[in-house]
């Protein structure tokens, strides 16, 4: 069973090693028997500059814009040259502090924990997979509606594969054999996101396919699931 422990975090900590190295490969697979496949992450891109789709999509958001999972903070940079306010939050102490050496807003901690400025965010996103984060979709869009202003757009990243959905206990490891504790993760296509963005009453505006990655736009609904916690 899988423990509570955060994306790529505990025993010999591989996320936190490849942030301090700013390269190599990390990968991400089922910690138990399961059908999905291992996803690798190039660490390099993760620590460099926002590529010019990423640039894109940041300037086609409002400001404040929160970022789920912000790793070492690429999209935060690129948000504050445009002069758009962000914030990130991350579970792990090295992303965060790489992020503010880039001299960004971040804050080490989790999406499920008090955030501040809740309900006012007019950008929330998820990119990167992380979607996934705390294995719980359903849940982490709940949470996002608490976030979120009330005319706010959630900008989440799926996988290619719209059929894919899933969820497992799933360990980070790298080239060397470090590892991670288990930790509870979700990968999911379109239609699975469309299918749990209904259920937690948000409307899917649009679908697009851009240089082969997967972008999805939600817009809040009004309901019961906007009361903060």
């Amino acid at each position: 069973m899988a423990s509570a422990t955060h994306f790529g975090q505990g025993h010999t900590e591989p996320y936190a090693r490849a942030l301090a190295d700013g390269s190599g490969t990390l990968t991400l697979r089922p910690d138990i028997d399961h059908t999905a496949a291992p996803v690798d992450f190039d660490v390099q891109s993760w620590c460099g500059e926002a590529n010019p789709l990423e640039r894109s999509l940041l300037q086609s958001l409002q400001g404040p814009v929160l970022d789920i999972g912000c790793g070492p903070g690429r999209l935060l940079a690129a948000a504050q040259r445009m002069g758009l306010p962000a914030l990130g939050i991350d579970t792990s102490a090295e992303a965060v502090r790489r992020a503010r050496a880039r001299g960004a807003r971040a804050l080490e901690q989790s999406v499920f924990a008090p955030v501040p400025q809740t309900g006012l965010w007019q950008s929330v996103i998820l990119l990167d997979g992380n979607i996934g984060i705390g294995g719980s979709i359903t849940s982490l869009l709940r949470r996002c509606g608490q976030l979120i202003a009330p005319h706010g757009t959630l900008l989440v990243e799926v996988e290619d594969d719209e059929d894919l959905d899933t969820v497992y206990s799933a360990v980070l490891e790298d080239s060397s054999g470090n590892q991670s504790e288990p930790f509870r993760w979700a990968r999911t296509g379109s239609v699975g996101l469309a299918s749990r963005a209904q259920r937690s009453e948000w409307t899917v505006a649009s679908v697009q396919r851009l240089q082969g990655r997967v972008f999805c736009r939600l817009s809040p609904g009004t309901g019961p699931d906007r009361t903060a916690v």
